[in-house]
């Protein structure tokens, strides 16, 4: 494929301007749902829930200019991490359910972003973060986004169909049902409309849902200019226990930035070199530590940048870099955060949950990509058996072991866990499993 700019070139003024809009629909589309589901999940009321929204689209907007100068310095941009946001979503509510308050809860939650980028910083450094990396395979990875998938419908099915009363209601039972599978539809099957597949579905979703007049929340007030509090939830609140996650995140955070760097290149035709990769770590570990300062939720290179690369063309880093000045400039106009918070919770959660169907189906794509026999099916199916288990039990069931509990309960960490066990000891590739006995 033939690019029109390439990565180093500079598009005439009014094509960076139309392009550069283009980058900013392209990352706020793929955002924007995913920080309502944050906020919706945490449980932030609406005035909170905007100032997070807007404090966010700064923190992209920067952490996007930082990669494409100081990193990877590729146009691909940032997204909310999945992993992340699977993480937010459970520690917060197992906070939450043990009585501890949403203040401390956040908090924790920014001191494990900071020790998560400390961690990055000091195995890239040490060169132990490519030799850790090698037992992350597909698999693993496999295991890992199916996991992050079951944990994030369980907790946005409810706020699809249910009222404030969490009883189900039957009208948002049809319109999120109708909004899921159209959604669902663009974004496979949308063509040049894909990219955009969240500004559309959030756009249009709510346009119905305030036609069809359903029950909805009014805007909270926010002032027309607003310059972000740093540690807005309070000061980071340290938790040891969240260590071992720390660790874990950061393998699974290379694990996808590599293969998105890797995805930029290819289609950039630029060579991605070990220097690449450690720039982007080195950028990346900062960055979790930006998200904590900015109390907002970290961010991984998209490999979706590359996909509309490949559709427009356009590889230069100006359009992208005033797409993420724009993002910036978003994040200083308070009604902005007011207008995305307003959204019905049934419009957010019905869009995001066709986007962890995608999810999903690169999950089972990773884990199935030698093929099914013995040893995947096995593999896959007892960690994702033992991962989801432990994510339906109540969120108070390992409270009396303290230090420990927050480990246990953790379905993903658990699962991910036993994979990596799986994969690399007991069914390492030279053995094979027993083939069934006819029957």
């Amino acid at each position: 494929m033939r690019l029109k700019y390439q990565v180093d070139e500079k598009p005439r003024h009014w094509e960076t301007a139309v392009y550069g809009l283009q980058w900013t629909a392209m990352i706020l589309s793929s955002n924007i749902f995913l920080l309502l589901l944050v906020a919706g999940n945490m449980g932030f009321p609406l005035d909170m829930a905007a100032r997070f929204v807007q404090r966010s689209l700064m923190f992209i907007g920067l952490s996007c200019l930082l990669q494409i100068y100081l990193g990877h310095r590729l146009t691909i941009f940032d997204v909310v991490a999945s992993f992340w946001l699977s993480t937010f979503i459970f520690v917060g509510q197992t906070q939450q359910s043990l009585g501890i308050s949403l203040n401390v809860a956040l908090g924790k939650l920014q001191f494990l972003q900071i020790v998560t980028g400390l961690f990055m910083i000091l195995l890239t450094a040490s060169g132990l973060a490519g030799r850790l990396k090698r037992f992350f395979t597909p698999m693993v990875m496999g295991v890992t986004l199916i996991l992050i998938s079951i944990q994030m419908s369980a907790a946005m099915l409810p706020g699809m169909m249910s009222t404030p009363e969490q009883t189900a209601d039957m009208r948002l039972v049809l319109f999120s049902t109708v909004l899921f599978l159209v959604t669902l539809t663009i974004g496979f099957r949308g063509g040049r409309f894909q990219p955009f597949v969240g500004l559309i579905g959030l756009g249009g979703g709510w346009l119905t849902y305030t036609l069809l007049r359903l029950p909805a929340a009014a805007p909270s007030a926010m002032p027309g200019f607003l310059i972000p509090e740093p540690f807005a939830f309070g000061p980071p609140v340290a938790d040891w226990s969240l260590v071992p996650i720390a660790l874990f995140i950061v393998m699974i955070y290379l694990s996808n930035e590599i293969a998105s760097v890797n995805a930029g290149g290819d289609v950039m035709k630029v060579t991605v070199t070990d220097q690449t990769i450690r720039r982007t770590s080195y950028v990346a570990g900062a960055s979790h530590m930006l998200a904590a300062l900015f109390s907002s939720i970290t961010l991984v290179p998209a490999a979706m940048g590359a996909g509309l690369v490949a559709t427009t063309g356009v590889g230069a880093r100006r359009p992208m870099a005033v797409g993420a000045t724009i993002l910036i400039g978003l994040g200083l106009i308070g009604p902005v955060g007011s207008f995305f918070a307003a959204i019905p919770p049934a419009v957010s959660y019905s869009v995001s949950l066709s986007i962890v169907a995608r999810i999903m189906y690169m999950g089972l794509k990773n884990c199935f990509v030698g093929g099914l026999d013995e040893r995947t099916l096995s593999i896959a199916g007892v960690s994702i058996l033992v991962g989801s288990g432990i994510m339906f039990l109540p969120t108070s069931f390992f409270a009396t072991y303290g230090y420990l509990s927050s480990i246990l309960g953790n379905g993903l960490f658990i699962g991910v866990l036993m994979a990596l066990f799986l994969e690399n000891v007991l069914f390492r590739s030279r053995f094979v499993l027993p083939e069934e006995p006819p029957q």
